[in-house]
């Protein structure tokens, strides 16, 4: 089958991969029609993601077709147009028992060494991590629903409400969306900032964000409070890979606020004032993959409508342009905000 292969960082070459079949009874095949490019791909793409480690077939923002079905398959048949929550867990542990599946210690993620990711014709996942994609959604559509089912748990880690104001630092995809969600959550005003304006003009335009700052902005924390009445937000997400943002969304939450970092912030440790967050009793909260409920409910505010999924989409490329896709994402060049590589 067809696969781009990240052979080594920054070099994505086409190859002949082999052909995935079902091992076990609860196994669907799939043939991936459409496949996102994450930011956390473009982390692989420099060297620096922990485990999507080259040569890997990266790609897990996936939507295409059943192909085939184990015999223990009850929810699937072929032909079904389906998405993917790219984790493969073992179902025994105890985060797996308690609804908990993004802590399975034994789990398995798409697009790295052990499962081999979208980026590939064809894939394989567990019957449960595969959900239907409504017939008013594209293929296009259902890749951008994977990140959406992040914004969706990142919400739920913040225990965002109605009426709070929020900051969102970084709109790329993941931040884009965010905005979408937490304007379906009730939040107001919705703060975004970034250093492209494009990003800020799609969350703003299409996403439901209020305000937008363009950074670098030495004004910007002022702004912010500006904007809450003096009083800084209750909620900052940080969705960009710069560690600086953590010290301003300290600066400009509110006491009692809640920071939630998104981002995978590894180019560099974390240097904070530890009275900074002491005083303000400040709740630093991590957010790390989603659920499989976090899934069913982006896939219910996409195909409502709710959230404008495409107003991150950008580009569609063929498989065979993966490498330029890879660039455009790191670079956000040509108005680039989320790439989708296709197999049609």
């Amino acid at each position: 089958m067809r696969a781009a292969l990240l052979e080594t960082p920054g070099h994505v070459v086409m190859t002949e991969a082999p052909m995935p079949t079902i091992q076990g009874a609860d196994e669907v095949l799939i043939q991936v029609r459409t496949v996102g490019v994450c930011g956390s791909e473009v982390h692989a793409f420099h060297g620096t993601h922990p485990y999507r480690i080259a040569p890997v077939v990266l790609g897990h923002e996936v939507a295409g077709d059943v192909v085939a079905i184990g015999e223990a398959v009850s929810d699937y048949a072929v032909g079904d147009r389906v998405v993917v929550d790219p984790q493969w867990t073992c179902g025994e542990c105890t985060y797996c028992r308690t609804g908990y599946i993004n802590h399975c210690q034994n789990k398995k993620v798409l697009g790295t060494p052990a499962w081999p990711g979208g980026f590939g014709e064809y894939i394989l996942a567990q019957e449960n991590a595969v959900f239907h994609l409504p017939e008013s959604l594209s293929y296009k559509q259902g890749s951008l629903l994977e990140p959406l089912t992040v914004d969706v748990h990142v919400v739920k880690q913040a225990n965002l409400t109605a009426g709070e104001s929020v900051a969102i630092l970084g709109t790329g995809s993941i931040g884009g969306l965010l905005s979408g969600v937490c304007r379906v959550v009730g939040a107001e005003p919705i703060i975004t900032a970034d250093v492209r304006q494009h990003c800020l003009d799609a969350a703003r335009e299409r996403l439901g964000a209020t305000h937008d700052f363009l950074l670098p902005d030495e004004g910007f924390v002022d702004k912010v409070k500006e904007v809450t009445g003096g009083e800084g937000v209750d909620v900052t997400f940080v969705t960009a890979d710069d560690v600086a943002l953590v010290n301003r969304a300290v600066e400009m939450t509110k006491p009692r606020g809640r920071i939630v970092l998104v981002a995978l912030l590894r180019d560099a440790p974390l240097q904070l004032m530890a009275y900074d967050i002491i005083g303000k009793e400040l709740h630093i909260i991590g957010s790390t993959m989603t659920h499989h409920a976090d899934m069913q409910k982006a896939i219910e505010l996409a195909a409502s409508g709710q959230v404008d999924v495409e107003a991150i989409a950008t580009h569609v490329l063929p498989i065979e342009e993966a490498q330029r896709g890879m660039e455009l994402v790191d670079t956000k060049d040509d108005g680039a905000i989320k790439v989708t590589l296709s197999f049609s």
